[in-house]
């Protein structure tokens, strides 16, 4: 028994509308936010097979002395899941406003996404044109990367836990089977493992499959999603894929795309892409995204103009030593110039790899004329360049610590002006010795009201310290001006070796922000995929969060939140 429209919950806060859908574990309702006119979702803690429902006064009851204690050891495991998911801010998870007990259960109070999930848009219209699938699996990827980081998996990927909000953007759902793993990739929970068939790899259908981390079962779920979008067909059970492969995708859908979903969903996880940022490669068609280092292509050549055709009736003119020696002299002498760069470059700055200067170094004495306004001597304020993009404010053409724009620089947790080489609360410079080591949070630092501080103070803005001068960081308001679709044009392109985001403002001059990626704990992550640039701004809602703006491949850029102690690039503002 459900509850019913008009039932007032939290003594009228919230007022229940009407039932979305109902599960083994919980019931769904669409609800109203009484106070902000706002439409939410609750979902309520109800073991159909256990529970009942006083229908009088909506109490939930459990009949059964001997499956009391399931019951409440399920429904610690549903506070739970609302608990993670609250720790979570990703635009594309679905965020959690709100979480109690009442009438003998528990409820979380969720965004409410509108446009139904995945699997009813393509049960009303058939499957997706590839680009409209493509478009939310990369969402979706991007918010698998972010909990991938933080040694979590789903374990349900699939069409019907993925919602559509009101801008039609793809939002992860239903975190109920997911596991938590420490950073030897143990699983810290030993809760019982669920099958959806079809999108669950034959490591779920085993005892232990999953007690240990691996990016790999997400990704295999990701893939039969993918199929499932393109064909508009539920992809055959894991063990059938194994003996008899997958039936053939449309002939329209890209061989790029039909190969990463067969990559995908191999049967052995270790055949299958080990990271959401690789399996993106994949469906870019570019396959393995490692970096080369500089110093081991070979260099390159002069493109010399094309020789005039030989006249077949003349005899071939001997060839003199002197001009033998010409037509070598020019590409010998840019071996010799590209060696000279690489055994004289000095070696100095933080966290910086040798192939990374060789490249910014070959980058820059390869141009021999300013090719924007960042090159002219005006656009230079303590040794570092501006460009001027029409905006009100004027932005570096490099990040902090790198140098040339297409290197990645230098990563700090915000409010840091050093680099290090662990990034968390527990090693964050303002928690001020108060880091709670059971919930890895820190309780008070610095910064730690939003009442009376928004903006970083000067000798704790790494610009201002590293680069002096008018240097600052952003705020989040001048982030928003940079990605202003109507003002600026965001372009993916490779720029020195390295992918990223070619920004072009309203007067036609640009900056390039490579895709640096992030550190968290001791990690690097999803270089060459995505971008966090920290603004100077606290997250008004939670102290222990900032703003940042935030990037990746998939085609999407915006303003996020994170907590203060990752490692995040920084690129300089000046008035």
């Amino acid at each position: 028994m459900q509850l019913q429209s008009g039932r007032l919950l939290q003594g009228g806060k919230y007022r229940i509308e009407r039932v979305l859908g109902q599960g083994g574990f919980g019931i769904t309702y669409q609800a109203v936010q009484v106070a902000l006119n706002r439409k939410v979702a609750i979902k309520e803690f109800f073991m159909k097979e256990y529970c009942n429902r006083d229908s009088e006064t909506s109490h939930v009851s459990i009949p059964s002395e001997g499956s009391k204690e399931l019951v409440g050891k399920f429904r610690q495991k549903f506070i739970k899941e609302a608990q993670n998911i609250a720790a979570l801010n990703h635009p594309h998870i679905i965020r959690i406003h709100d979480i109690f007990e009442e009438n003998g259960t528990a409820y979380y109070v969720m965004e409410y996404c509108d446009k139904g999930s995945l699997g009813d848009l393509v049960k009303r219209q058939g499957a997706l044109d590839e680009s409209e699938a493509l478009r939310y699996i990369r969402q979706v990827a991007d918010a698998l990367g972010y909990i991938h980081e933080r040694k979590m998996n789903h374990l349900d990927v699939k069409p019907g836990n993925i919602l559509l909000d009101e801008n039609r953007n793809a939002v992860l759902i239903d975190f109920g089977l997911s596991k938590r793993y420490d950073e030897e990739g143990n699983q810290t929970s030993t809760t019982p493992v669920g099958i959806s068939h079809g999108y669950a790899p034959l490591e779920q259908y085993k005892k232990g499959g999953v007690g240990t981390f691996s990016p790999a079962t997400d990704i295999y779920s990701l893939g039969a999603t993918l199929y499932k979008l393109l064909t508009g067909q539920t992809p055959p059970e894991a063990n059938d894929v194994m003996d008899d492969g997958l039936p053939a995708l449309p002939s329209s859908v890209s061989s790029a795309t039909a190969s990463a979903i067969e990559k995908a969903m191999q049967s052995s996880k270790k055949n299958r892409p080990q990271s959401v940022a690789e399996f993106m490669s994949l469906l870019s068609g570019e396959g393995d995204d490692t970096v080369v280092p500089v110093d081991v292509k070979p260099a390159p050549h002069p493109d010399p103009s094309p020789a005039p055709h030989p006249d077949p009736t003349s005899a071939p003119s001997p060839v003199s030593p002197s001009s033998s020696w010409k037509k070598w002299a020019v590409p010998l002498t840019a071996c010799v110039l590209v060696a000279l760069a690489v055994l004289l470059w000095p070696k100095g700055g933080q966290d910086e790899k040798r192939e990374d200067k060789v490249e910014a170094s070959v980058a820059q004495s390869s141009t021999s004329q300013p090719a924007s306004a960042s090159s002219s001597k005006a656009n230079v304020i303590n040794g570092h360049k501006y460009v001027d993009l029409g905006l009100s404010v004027k932005w570096a053409d490099c990040n902090i610590g790198a140098s040339s724009p297409s290197d990645y620089g230098d990563y700090f947790a915000w409010g840091e002006t050093s680099t290090k080489s662990d990034y968390s609360w527990a090693t964050y410079e303002w928690c001020n010795g108060t880091y709670d080591s059971m919930t890895k949070y820190c309780i008070n630092s610095k910064y730690g009201t939003v009442d009376n501080r928004k903006v970083l103070e000067s000798s704790d803005d790494v610009a201002r310290v590293k680069w002096g001068g008018s240097w600052r960081m952003p705020t989040v308001e001048e982030i928003k001006e940079l990605y202003d679709r109507s003002k600026c044009t965001w372009t993916w392109t490779t720029q020195g070796g390295r992918k990223g985001y070619k920004v072009t403002g309203p007067n036609g001059n640009s900056i390039f922000l490579p895709a640096a990626g992030n550190r968290n704990g001791t990690g690097l992550f999803n270089r060459g995929s995505s971008g966090c640039y920290w603004s100077a701004t606290l997250y008004e809602n939670c102290s222990n969060s900032a703003y940042y703006l935030y990037f990746y491949s998939g085609g999407s850029y915006w303003d996020h939140w994170e907590f203060r102690g990752s490692g995040f690039t920084v690129r300089p503002v000046t008035e």
